[in-house]
């Protein structure tokens, strides 16, 4: 008897035990079918959906929770697709915007180089002309007669420099670069400019600083020192000052327009700054001041290539012009040349 009970309760422990791992083995393959593959399917499609894939719809078949996430991915893809056909639509059409506004800007630029070109030419051919016709005519005496040719002279040489001007803004040749010390730049310009500045009754202030040194043209730089000096004595009033200052400073370009917005990382540079006393600079004018013969000058005081000249020579130098004007108080032109 004791036997018998013996076998029948292995025989039920046994039974026991084969039907735990029976149900177990079914509960696993009905959890790989019903949730195991349709899980890895909806692991798949998400990691599809990051590569930027909106294809391959998910099919989850069934109304449980699964389909219905199923469902859920592919009406998100359906809108995404739209969505990024709609933005590239979008892209292209803004490029092609840009495109036409710096086809039109050329054309402005253009148009505005010839204007000016006829604009500043024009008087000295007319000058010119005038005088070759007395001479022909034979009206004047000797000393007129030199009068004139030294006359037509002065107006070939302007006409020339015009032209040379308008070549070196076309044509800008490249750095010949050099250890130079910016502040021997700075007082051979104000040499240079020092009867000028007394013609204005303007007073130049060179602020002092320490001995620094850069890899810049010495000439180009001078050239680029100079036009804004000319520029701030013809626009600072009598008995102004104009102050140009040299110093070492720690510097970021400034994003351009259109460009991306990555901010490049700072500089050490070498700043030249020069500032007046003058009216200031409208508000409307700050967006053109380096284009191709744009001047708010009298006619025969500028050309209006000096700052497109300078914003040249100072990008070819890898550096940048900053400008800050306050209306009745003056400017402030800065040049910021690396150092290296």
């Amino acid at each position: 008897e004791i036997h018998r009970h013996t076998r029948g309760t292995m025989y039920y422990v046994g039974g026991t035990i084969g039907a735990i791992l029976a149900c177990g083995l079914l509960v696993t393959l009905l959890g790989i079918r019903i949730v195991g593959r349709p899980l890895q399917q909806l692991i798949d499609k998400t990691e599809r959906i990051g590569e930027g894939d909106f294809t391959q719809p998910v099919t989850l078949s069934g109304r449980d929770e699964m389909a219905q996430l199923g469902t859920a991915l592919n009406q998100m893809c359906d809108k995404l697709k739209r969505q990024r056909a709609q933005i590239e639509e979008e892209s292209k059409a803004r490029v092609n915007a840009i495109e036409q506004l710096r086809h039109g800007d050329r054309l402005q630029t253009v148009g505005r180089l010839a204007s000016g070109v006829a604009h500043e030419l024009g008087t000295p051919l007319n000058v010119v002309a005038g005088r070759a016709q007395l001479i022909a005519a034979g009206q004047l005496n000797e000393t007129q007669v030199c009068e004139s040719a030294t006359a037509i002279k002065a107006e070939a040489d302007r006409m020339a420099g015009i032209i040379r001007q308008l070549l070196d803004f076309a044509r800008r040749r490249k750095p010949q670069v050099s250890a130079v010390d910016p502040r021997d730049v700075a007082r051979t310009a104000v040499e240079l400019l020092g009867p000028l500045a007394q013609k204005h009754e303007v007073a130049l202030v060179c602020d002092g600083q320490d001995a620094m040194f850069a890899q810049v043209d010495a000439a180009q730089t001078q050239q680029v020192i100079t036009n804004l000096l000319v520029n701030a004595i013809q626009a600072s009033p009598t008995g102004g000052e104009v102050h140009i200052g040299l110093d070492a400073v720690e510097a970021t370009r400034p994003i351009a327009e259109g460009t991306s917005d990555v901010v490049a990382p700072p500089l050490q540079c070498i700043r030249i700054s020069v500032l007046d006393q003058g009216s200031g600079i409208p508000e409307t004018d700050l967006p053109h001041l380096f284009e191709p013969f744009f001047t708010t000058k009298d006619t025969g005081e500028g050309t209006g290539l000096g700052l497109s000249v300078s914003h040249g020579i100072v990008e070819d130098h890898g550096g940048w012009i900053e400008v800050e004007s306050t209306p009745e108080k003056g400017s402030r032109f800065m040049v910021y040349l690396p150092k290296s």
